[in-house]
Parts: structure tokens; sequence; C-alpha cells
């Protein structure tokens, strides 16, 4: 029987899953090699360290670190490590922390952990400290109790963020880049533009984790990370190419997708040559957008909003 590949073609925490689908390499042990044209440096992902630029989105792709909270497939909001969080006043939130989760290392995941994870976060990376606007923080068992230095109701969804991967502060940041925190994964080896290496977490507080070993190779290009699924050096690839779908449109491989909670945008008056907008230029483009906009819906929904 031939096994169907995996091709993911949207931004999906594939390892976080525990990847059931894949298949056992050999009988005592199940492998998975996975091709990402994103963990390079020039995508600003060169580590998995969650507080370095947008290497988060690396930590929490290869199984390594959760968020307090996650974006569900429907785009709600919903707990991960958190079991509640509640707004107790304009500026004050009440998170606790799930019980039962604890880091790879085996160290229980307490209020504590959280918040000097959060205050090393707010220290180095000038976006989160942007975002979460953290005045204070007071840790008491699994409750963590967070003052902000203003009005901030999507503070949840800012610590849904890849840079809020909670990873221990104890351990801090290794040299070897293998932070440690409370994923499915854990990484014996990181290699800047070139591999990750991962094992399972025999610690991992949210179930049994269903592949032993993975090794997430960097292939830049999309088109080398068509032919690399085709020979079989690679079980799964993110990042594909969209002129190599038809390749892989058979019984043999399955694609995988989910609408992304980005947004896509173009500035109208932004136009010029060498703007970096150039199809703005185009005032038939320009217009045609304009026709398509539904503005008198615009202008309810803005009005329904501020009421």
């Amino acid at each position: 029987m031939k096994t169907k590949k995996i091709l993911g073609i949207a931004l999906a925490v594939c390892m976080t899953m525990g990847l059931t689908t894949v298949p056992a390499m050999a009988e005592d042990k199940k492998t998975f090699v996975f091709g990402d044209t994103t963990f390079n440096a020039e995508n600003e992902e060169a580590d998995i360290n969650p507080q370095n630029t947008y290497a988060g989105w690396a930590c929490i792709r290869y199984g390594v670190g959760e968020t307090l909270m996650k974006i569900a497939d429907d785009g709600t909001l919903e707990p991960w490590l958190a079991e509640s969080a509640v707004n107790v006043n304009a500026t004050t939130w009440e998170i606790v922390i799930k019980d039962a989760v604890c880091f790879s290392n085996g160290k229980k995941c307490d209020a504590a952990a959280v918040k000097a994870c959060l205050e090393h976060l707010i220290e180095v990376h000038e976006r989160a400290a942007g975002n979460l606007k953290i005045a204070s923080m007071e840790a008491d068992g699994q409750k963590l109790t967070i003052v902000t230095s203003e009005p901030n109701p999507i503070l949840m969804n800012y610590l849904s963020e890849a840079y809020g991967c909670i990873i221990d502060m104890e351990v801090g940041i290794p040299d070897n880049g293998c932070v440690v925190g409370t994923g499915p994964y854990v990484a014996t080896e990181v290699v800047t533009d070139d591999h990750v290496n991962l094992i399972k977490n025999v610690n991992y507080w949210d179930g049994e984790v269903k592949v032993d070993e993975i090794t997430v190779r960097t292939i830049s290009d999309g088109d080398t990370l068509a032919m690399a699924l085709q020979s079989g050096e690679i079980d799964a690839a993110y990042g594909m190419a969209y002129a190599s779908y038809p390749l892989f449109e058979n019984d043999n491989y399955k694609f995988t997708s989910i609408q992304t909670s980005r947004c896509f945008w173009g500035m109208m008056n932004l136009h010029k040559e060498n703007s970096g907008y150039t199809i703005m230029s185009d005032p038939a483009v320009r217009k045609a957008i304009a026709m398509g906009i539904n503005k008198q819906d615009f202008v309810l929904s803005l009005i329904h909003i501020s009421e």
C-alpha cells in the first residue's frame, strides 16, 4: 500500500497536532522528515527561540512551544496552556494556568514560570512589549494576574501570537538554541538555514506523542521542495510552490489547508513606481477595487461598531 504524503499549504501547527497520519518508518520507531521553506534567517526564523524576531513561528510550528491562548480552526480564541482568562476590569486580567502543564524537562509550568517568561519577553522583544502593554504581573500558584498600562481588550489575542510561546526561563536561551517549551517535541539540534532535530517529549502534558523523531529540513526553494517530496527525501512539505501542485494531485498525496488569520492589504494611495505596490499604479485596478467595495454596508458596519 502506498503511503499518503502530507503537503501543508497554510500555516498549520502540524507538529503540535501529533502527526497522527505519519507512518512508521521502522517497527520500533516512528520517524518523520519535514521540508520547510520558511526556517531561515532571511525569513527572520533563524532559530526556535520565540523571543527572537519572528522565530516563534518555528517554535510553535515544530511543536516545541505552546501559548496561553490559541486561535481555533474557526478563527475563535480558545485557551491552550491557560484554563481560563478573565478581564476583571479595564486594565486587569486573571489567567489560570492548567494544572497539568509542565515543561519538557518535567518542571511544572505554574504562574511564576509564565510570569518569568513574559517578563523576559517584554524586555527583549519590542513588538511584543508594544502589543501587550504589560505594566505589572503577580503570580500565585496557577493564577497569573496581569495589569496593563492602558486598557488592552485584545491582550489574549496577542498572547496567542507565536512570540508568546512559554519557555522555561530557568534554563533560559541555551547557546545551542534548544529552548525548553511545553510542546510535544524537544529540540536536540538547531542549525540556522539547515535543519532542526526533534524527539518526542516524554513528559508531554496533553496526551501521547505519536512520532519518536522528526527532522525539519530547510529547503528554501519551492521547486526543490517539490522534487524532494517526489523522491521520498521528505515525508511532508510546507511552502510548496503553487506551480508544483498538479504534481501531487493524486491518491498518493494529501493536501491540508486552513484559512489564515492574517490580513493582506494594499495601499490605494501608494501607487508610485518602485513603491512595492506597482499594481496599484494602474487606474483601472484602483477603479475596480473601489467599485467592488460595498460602501453602504461598510459605513453601516462602522456605525454599528462605534455604538
